[in-house]
């Protein structure tokens, strides 16, 4: 893959770019760094026992080469369009269901408050992960605990708003259980 270890001098001279660094995933195969990246690799695997010779070791299909991964990307294509829609459930995009239907797309058709949306595209190298851009464009979490607080109407934190508060009722409180034993 034509990976090397830069020289202090390349640095200096900025003969690469940050888009050009790359992290090694652990594996028999890969040219570790030569600076604090290899320390910090060889301190986590130690806590776990583990070394990097223990890798050249492992044979057949347990075998682990290991790889590289591009610590920047840069997306190519980049696309972007802002457009004011009706409902959460509004399709933003032609969708290949209307494609081969020909429904035309019509946004903001509703007669509920405009909302704004944006449609994004772009083109990511392999390995490289689509959900990742968006959370860094965004400035959102994509944990699935996140996740489960968004909901279709109201304010995209989860939190209901005004009108939305007084519709619903006081929930009556649960016990909680702290401890149980079984036998």
């Amino acid at each position: 893959k034509g990976v090397k270890v830069v020289p202090k001098d390349d640095v200096e001279a900025s003969t690469y770019d940050i888009t050009d660094v790359v992290l090694p995933l652990i594996g028999s195969k890969i040219e570790y760094p030569t600076n604090e990246t290899n320390e910090f690799i060889e301190e986590i695997l130690k806590t776990y026992g583990l070394s990097k010779d223990l890798f050249k070791e492992i044979k057949g299909e347990f075998a682990v080469g290991g790889d590289y991964r591009k610590l920047i990307i840069k997306p190519a294509d980049v696309d972007w369009v802002i457009k004011q829609y009706s409902g959460p459930l509004e399709p933003l995009i032609e969708t290949d269901l209307m494609k081969l239907s020909g429904e035309k797309l019509i946004a903001g058709k509703g007669e509920k408050q405009q909302l704004i949306g944006m449609s994004i595209g772009f083109t990511l190298p392999p390995s490289s992960y689509a959900t990742i851009a968006l959370r860094e464009l965004t400035k959102r979490p994509t944990d699935s605990s996140y996740q489960r607080e968004l909901n279709l109407e109201g304010k995209c934190e989860g939190k209901p708003n005004i009108s939305e508060e007084k519709k619903q009722k006081p929930k009556k409180s649960k016990p909680i259980v702290v401890g149980a034993s079984f036998s």
